[in-house]
């Protein structure tokens, strides 16, 4: 049965009497008598009568103990009880009361840990156990430190029930003469003598042999004496002190305790006390004694473990961090698998050339460390789908390439990762960024067109999935249709943490798109400009730029040529558009600032013209300049505004539209006069007043009726009904969204499967890019929030739509790249898992990288590693 130390305290005070004191004050008074020619002088000394009360308070208090829930049947070990009389010079007692309090402190765990037959230790920390990993961090050594806990608690809950009660007592009294008082009082009554040894020590030894017979004899006349229960597993046995040593230490303890609490006993002052007595005192002292024994168990417990990690820092010369790790597995890494993970910093080149940029994925430390991949390249001759618009659909025949990515988590400690992109001066490429949709499929979430020295930072998002194992766990009460919809959620989370780059080369797209040989656009570099202008801006059609010669085996002098001048019967188009807008826009000016005329001599204008000046924004803020030509230009605060010309819309699917500047100009004429409006300035000369061009985001109408769609696939229109889809998979070749799946379940039937969490990654949606506004000025930085980054997506888009002919021409140059992420999770920092978890994480993430590994490479893990 359960045994329980059990601590009783209570109070009665009982009224007794009421006394009238009468208290000197500090006035007196004189009276002189004279008598037979004699003076007499009397004094006398003022007082005050004060009534007391006479409270008789009973103190009662015993420690017993009990088993079972037998409390009635309780042995008393000690108990006291005392009387004594409290004054005070109020009728009331509710503050001498302490009501019964009962403080119990279980015993079954202590007493477990004693054989009562021979009453020997038999404590031990059983090494056999999983959950056992150092002297420290084991169940055992755990139970010990929580019934430490409950012991120091329970004294503090007598200490605040006994103690603080008996001071505040202490306090009531309050006797009328100064000579009835006590000198000072004190919410610690118990004894404040240290001088009592302590015998738990981190104390051990150094024996070859076990101790003889007389080495364990204890002198005659001890107190205590320590036997130790022999275990068969005493092979660490010589380690640790002697039962002889062990009676010695405990035998000093007892020797002092009773010293000290005789040295208490004579210090005790009954004087000083009302309601105290020797007998709390002395349990104050053994009570304060126990929480010193109890607080120097859990600090001798942590002191084994700071020693060790002391020990590790001493002989690898330093405290490590997650940084040093990395280092240390990147190195193993490199011994140990054959391919080796390799930095994911990817050069964008063709074949025999230049690099044209740069993508790669690094930390955010100062270090700008790139992270290290598993990689192989996948579907040799496969096509990737991106779909632009729901018309729209563009076919990549580039290579791809599966990245697995191994990345590790001491505690809380996590790092922050970015997709930096750099592009080299007069080279441009498309990067689109999403994830897998299907093992064909990238589902774009953001595009961007990197260009001239442009280096670009897109912080990365990583998110932790649940393991399969937690999952589970998670789900196991819940009903059968929530449990469906988990499970049903969790293969979409598996399915799209597959994160896609793709990367398309421009200049050799717009080589195959014009109809010109292979490298013929690398030395012109003002035409590659300006046909990217007319396809981002304009949205001219390919057909209008490309090779149309009937010689296919022309020079490449003249094919260049041909198309040149394509591209100058283009530009001299929109120029001559521009031309003729310009003048529509200048004839209506001037009408319109023709009726704005109509003012006397003194500027005051008919409420016609008032209301046709603040049409064009003109009321005030500006000055205009009349000519001889009419009135041709303007100068102010304000801008005149400027009408939108919307470009006629492509036919084809989700035309974008786009918004042609409408400029405003002078033609330089000096016969001019100059006015003013409102009370500001007067223009001196004629001016130029050319507005800004309006740059809008290109919208797609994507309006597609009823339940049908078409796509241009290849040249080929072909018709698919969204209800009648079903998920893409590949027939030959990795799909991509089946992998997170496998590895899931892999990890599931390892026994660290709580550690590996398949993460997903997404773009945060706050970029930085470094650009150079021209050769000769210094990169700028400047931010993209999350509107500027779709217009940067509908730039990449349009370009895009141009490069493939909306579909029909499939982009050989291209690139894709998909990230399969995991992320092995360690609940402390590099040094607390190694000290007080005892593990070697460096086993842990070889496991975990050989696993990884394994997926990407599509091959047994025993075949990665390389043979000694």
């Amino acid at each position: 049965k359960p045994l329980t130390l059990r601590f009783d305290v209570s109070t009665t005070p009982t009224f007794m009497k009421e006394v009238k004191v009468k208290v000197p004050m500090d006035r007196s008074y004189e009276q002189t008598d004279e008598t037979a020619g004699s003076t007499v002088t009397k004094v006398f000394k003022a007082m005050r009568q004060v009534t007391e009360f006479h409270y008789d308070v009973e103190l009662e208090w015993s420690l017993s103990i009990y088993s079972g829930t037998s409390v009635d049947e309780r042995t008393v070990l000690v108990s006291n009880k005392s009387s004594s009389v409290i004054v005070k010079q109020a009728k009331e007692s509710s503050r001498l009361r302490i009501s019964p309090r009962s403080y119990e402190l279980p015993l079954t765990w202590l007493l477990k840990q004693v054989n009562l037959d021979d009453m020997a230790s038999q404590f031990k920390v059983d090494t056999s156990r999983e959950s056992t990993k150092t002297p420290r961090r084991n169940d055992d050594v755990d139970e010990a430190i929580v019934f430490s806990g409950r012991l120091s608690s329970w004294i503090g809950q007598i200490h605040t029930g006994l103690y603080g009660s008996l001071a505040q007592i202490e306090g009531q009294h309050d006797p009328a003469l100064e000579k009835d008082r006590r000198s000072s009082y004190t919410s610690d009554l118990s004894c404040q003598d240290d001088s009592t040894f302590n015998p738990i020590l981190p104390l051990m030894e150094d024996r070859s042999e076990p101790s003889g017979n007389s080495e364990d004899k204890v002198v005659p006349g001890c107190m205590i004496k320590i036997e130790l229960q022999s275990h068969e597993d005493s092979t660490d046995r010589n380690v640790l002190l002697s039962s002889s040593d062990l009676t010695k230490l405990t035998n000093e303890h007892a020797r002092s305790l009773q010293e000290g609490l005789e040295t208490c006993a004579r210090a005790f002052d009954a004087s000083e006390y009302v309601v105290t007595t020797t007998a709390e005192i002395e349990l104050g002292a053994v009570l304060r004694n126990l929480r010193c024994l109890s607080i120097q168990y859990e600090e001798t417990m942590n002191y084994v473990e700071s020693m060790m990690e002391r020990q590790l820092v001493a002989a690898i010369g330093k405290r490590l961090t997650q940084d040093d790790l990395q280092t240390y597995v990147r190195y193993h890494d490199a011994r140990l698998l054959s391919p080796a993970p390799e930095p994911f910093s990817l050069s964008i080149r063709q074949p025999e050339h230049y690099p044209t940029g740069l993508i790669s994925i690094e930390t955010v430390d100062g270090k700008n460390d790139c992270m290290h991949s598993h990689s192989r390249q996948v579907n040799v001759g496969s096509t990737l789908n991106i779909a632009l618009n729901s018309a729209t659909l563009v076919q990549l025949s580039g290579n791809q390439y599966l990245h697995g990515w191994m990345n590790h988590r001491f505690g809380e400690d996590k790092k922050n990762h970015r997709l930096v992109a750099r592009a080299r001066q007069f080279s441009a490429f498309i990067l689109v960024i999403g994830t897998m949709v299907d093992g064909t499929t990238l589902g774009p979430d953001d595009a961007i067109i990197v260009q001239n020295k442009d280096e670009l930072l897109i912080p990365l998002l990583l998110e932790e999935i649940p393991t399969a194992r937690e999952f589970k766990d998670a789900i196991k009460s819940l009903s059968p249709e929530q449990q469906r919809f988990a499970q049903s959620y969790r293969s979409m989370q598996l399915s799209s943490s597959m994160f896609g780059l793709c990367v398309v080369q421009i200049k050799p797209q717009l080589e195959s798109l014009l109809g010109l040989p292979a490298d013929a656009l690398d030395k012109e570099m003002k035409l590659t400009q300006d046909l990217m202008k007319l396809f981002i801006e304009y949205q001219v059609p390919s057909d209008l730029l490309s090779y149309n010669g009937h010689s296919e085996s022309a020079a490449l002098e003249d094919k260049i040529g041909n198309v040149k001048a394509n591209v100058k019967a283009v530009v001299d188009v929109v120029e001559l558009q521009k031309e003729q807008q310009l003048k529509d826009e200048r004839a209506k000016s001037d009408m319109d600032l023709a009726m704005m005329m109509r003012c006397d001599g003194n500027m005051r204008c008919s409420g016609r013209a008032k209301s046709d000046m603040a049409t064009m924004g003109m009321e005030r803020g500006g000055s205009y300049t009349r000519c001889s030509g009419g009135i041709t230009s303007w100068k102010g605060k304000q801008r005149l505004p400027t009408e939108n010309v919307t470009s006629q819309s492509r036919m084809r699917g989700c035309a974008p539209r786009q918004q042609l500047p409408v400029f405003l100009y002078s033609d330089g004429a000096d016969d001019c006069d100059s006015f003013s409006l409102g009370d500001y300035d007067v223009a001196s000369a004629g001016t130029i007043s050319i507005g800004e061009s309006i740059e809008e985001a290109q919208e797609y109408e994507c309006a597609a009726p009823g339940s049908e769609s078409q796509r241009n696939v290849g040249g080929k229109v072909t018709t698919s009904s969204r209800s009648d889809r079903g998920d893409s998979v590949t027939q030959q070749g990795v799909d991509f969204t089946l992998i997170p799946k496998k590895l899931d379940q892999s990890v599931e039937k390892r026994g660290d499967a709580a550690s590996l969490h398949s993460t997903t990654i997404k773009t945060s949606s706050n970029w930085t890019r470094n650009r150079q506004a021209n050769l000769l000025s210094k990169p700028k930085r400047h931010g993209l929030d999350a509107d500027e980054i779709r217009k940067e997506k509908a730039k990449a888009f349009d370009l895009l739509d141009a490069l493939s002919r909306s579909g029909s021409l499939a982009i050989a140059h291209s690139e894709l790249h998909v990230v399969v992420a995991m992320t092995h999770c360690f609940e402390k920092d590099l040094m607390g898992t190694v000290i007080r978890d005892n593990v070697n994480p460096i086993e842990k993430l070889e496991g975990s990288t050989l696993l990884l590994a394994s997926a990407v490479h599509g091959v047994p893990a025993e075949e990665l590693v390389l043979s000694e």
